[in-house]
């Protein structure tokens, strides 16, 4: 016989408070198979419940409320409103989900539904197959399901079994949640323990399908490794579990816990160096901390700068400058007026938003480190960590601890930064020398004030110096030995700013992002017509409906076709021919440009239709490279153009 608390009572005894949330004690049978689900759920708030939302697919087969059996009455979106008072609401419900089905990377952003199959099952917060109660919540999960089958929700694991009469697990999660994540499939689990600094365990799993089981050692290793980092850097990490999950679909989501990765990118060699520690680190930021959603993201953003960017900076200096620049690439291919504020960032939805979310947010950080200095970051860091663990934040509250941390005000630097959109344009007009003095005129767009870098190149070598600057145009006089020969503004790519586009070398994803990209297609051959159209709706973030006989001239323009059509429409149309680079090998070539009025166009050849259909999976994850090549559906090949410098050679004054 097994005691069960009341769930408002449970609530009363769970860590951190839990009185001032509800608790949510939830029961849930899976049949994959059938796509059969059943649950029991016990929705409590010792404060009294307002109601809950259960998504309309659901059907509520018995409800209580206090006891008292009711029938239940929702809105249209699945709204249940309770009489003032009401402290427990029982439900039993079920539902028959429907089936996963092959998803592309955008659709997995835009379909939540829940979905089953048993190749792989998941229900996603956002799909409210819960009873939600429109504020966080604390959460139990029993999960049964059959034999053959494993599955999860974030969490603390506390019990488990797994038989010939199914898989038994239950988990609890006592700390505030937006909502539950459950995912399951054909698993096979491998785990291990990790001792973190304060000397608490956590228990370290990979849920994988079969195919990936050779992989788990390396995936549990380095998610030690990064939840080490982190701990040090931050923190002890904020839970007592972390488990890698694959996902039958091509996702890529970070939940408390766990992270639910595609296995076709579970396969991808630098998944582990690059993506793995970034969802590692979101158990912080995201998950640990949540952001204001009404007040911006800011967590993708430090998330890339303390993960992806690390790791380049950890690679060395030439490897963290190329990432800048790539950063500065990407704003240069955003039309002015679309790059919004980042406080209005809330979530990824396209590239321009990842544009903004994701790198303005982490060259920010960048910026305010070298501001602030290194020491007064990390301080900031953990002051955020220590106020805000397992609440709500939103930017003021990071400058509050930034602040505090560098001990000044940084109104300043995050109004510019946060609350306004858009970049500044840079340009060094002239630079004087005369007398041991260095005379430098800058203009500048935008209402920033700017603390910018120059470099003063000199026989003997050169070195860097800091400059502020304002709207308009600005002299800076610096004292400066004789010899010095040139100057350069923001040599190394460390201030947000719109880069001259002529500099940039062009990246195929000036042209996949553009809101108005046209998509063109060389030769009549009906067979490459389609594949080319399917090809171009998945790089385009425009998603054209058919394909053009020629672009409009002002619009950014993508080129498919086989080899010889897209060779002759290039002639043709007084494009460049194809570069060095991409000739004959490969089964396509796909390279960038820009005609000689500026427009961004992307060119893609192929040997034939099957090359095309190939490609429609790796190639929008390649949209930072200038070139590629492809073998079948595998880049052999890729490169970046070189960029041009922006040196202004120091002229001798005698005045």
């Amino acid at each position: 016989m097994t005691l069960r608390l009341p769930a408002f009572l449970l609530a009363l005894l769970l860590p951190l408070a839990a009185t001032a949330m509800p608790h949510l004690d939830i029961d849930v049978r899976l049949d994959p198979a059938s796509r059969r689900l059943e649950a029991t759920a016990t929705l409590g708030d010792s404060q009294g419940l307002a109601g809950f939302t259960l998504a309309p697919e659901f059907e509520i087969t018995a409800m209580a409320i206090d006891g008292r059996r009711v029938s239940p009455r929702p809105d249209a979106r699945g709204r249940h409103v309770l009489p003032a008072g009401s402290r427990e609401v029982r439900i039993d419900y079920r539902a028959t989900l429907a089936a996963t089905a092959a998803l592309d990377h955008r659709d997995v952003l835009r379909d939540r539904r829940p979905l089953a199959a048993p190749e792989g099952s998941f229900l996603p917060g956002a799909a409210q197959w819960y009873p939600d109660p429109g504020r966080r919540f604390a959460y139990r999960v029993a999960l049964a399901l059959p034999a053959g089958q494993k599955g999860l929700v974030p969490g603390d694991l506390l019990s488990e079994s797994d038989g010939a009469d199914g898989y038994r697990a239950e988990y609890r999660f006592p700390n505030p949640a937006d909502g539950i994540d459950l995912m399951a499939g054909p698993y096979a689990v491998a785990e291990r323990t990790l001792k973190l600094p304060g000397g608490r365990d956590v228990r370290l799993r990979t849920w994988f399908h079969a195919e990936l089981g050779e992989l788990s050692a390396g995936y549990l290793e380095d998610s030690a490794r990064y939840i080490e980092r982190y701990s040090r850097l931050i923190g002890d990490y904020p839970f007592g579990m972390f488990s890698v999950v694959s996902s039958p679909t091509p996702t890529g989501f970070g939940m408390p816990s766990l992270t639910y990765l595609g296995r076709d990118v579970i396969r991808l060699p630098f998944i582990r160096a690059t993506s793995l520690g970034h969802e590692v680190l979101h158990n912080w930021w995201g998950n640990g901390v949540a952001p204001d959603w009404s007040r911006g993201n800011w967590s993708e953003g430090l998330t890339t700068f303390l993960a992806d960017y690390a790791y380049k900076e950890d690679a060395g200096e030439d490897a963290a400058r190329e990432m800048r620049l790539g950063w500065l690439r990407d704003l240069a291919a955003v039309p002015p007026g679309e790059d919004t504020a980042l406080k209005d960032f809330t979530s990824r939805r396209h590239g321009i938003s990842s544009i903004v979310g994701y790198n303005k947010a982490a060259m920010v950080f960048l910026m305010l480190r070298d501001t602030i200095g290194q020491e007064a970051f990390e301080r900031g860091l953990r002051l955020l960590w220590e106020r805000k663990r397992f609440k709500t934040a939103a930017w003021s509250d990071l400058e509050a601890a930034f602040a505090q941390a560098a001990g000044r005000p940084l109104r300043g630097f995050f109004r510019q930064w946060v609350e306004r959109p858009g970049a500044p344009a840079i340009n060094l007009e002239a630079a004087e020398q005369h007398s041991g003095k260095l005379r430098l005129r800058i203009a500048q767009s935008g209402p920033h004030a700017l603390r910018l870098p120059v470099r003063l190149v000199a026989p003997g070598g050169g070195e860097t110096r800091w400059i502020e600057t304002a709207r308009g145009t600005t002299t800076v006089t610096l004292p400066a030995a004789a010899g010095i020969e040139a100057a350069e503004l923001d040599p190394d790519y460390r201030i947000w700013r719109r880069v001259d586009a002529a500099l940039l070398p062009p990246i195929l994803r000036e042209t996949f992002v553009a809101p108005q990209a046209r998509a063109v297609f060389a030769g009549d051959e009906p067979g490459a017509r389609a594949a080319a159209l399917a090809l171009a709706a998945r790089v385009l973030d425009a998603r054209p409906e058919r394909l053009e006989a020629q672009a409009p001239p002002a619009s950014p323009l993508l080129l498919l076709g086989l080899a010889p059509a897209v060779d002759a429409w290039l002639a043709r149309h007084g494009l460049p021919p194809r570069p060095p680079q991409a000739q004959s090998a490969g089964s396509a070539q796909v390279w960038a440009g820009r005609d000689a009025g500026g427009r961004s166009y992307a060119v893609i050849s192929a040997r034939d239709a099957a090359s095309l259909k190939a490609l429609e999976r790796a190639l929008p994850h390649y949209g930072k490279q200038s070139w590629l090549v492809f073998d079948g559906g595998r880049a052999a090949g890729k490169g970046v153009w070189p960029p041009r410098a922006a040196l202004v050679t120091v002229t001798q004054s005698t005045r």
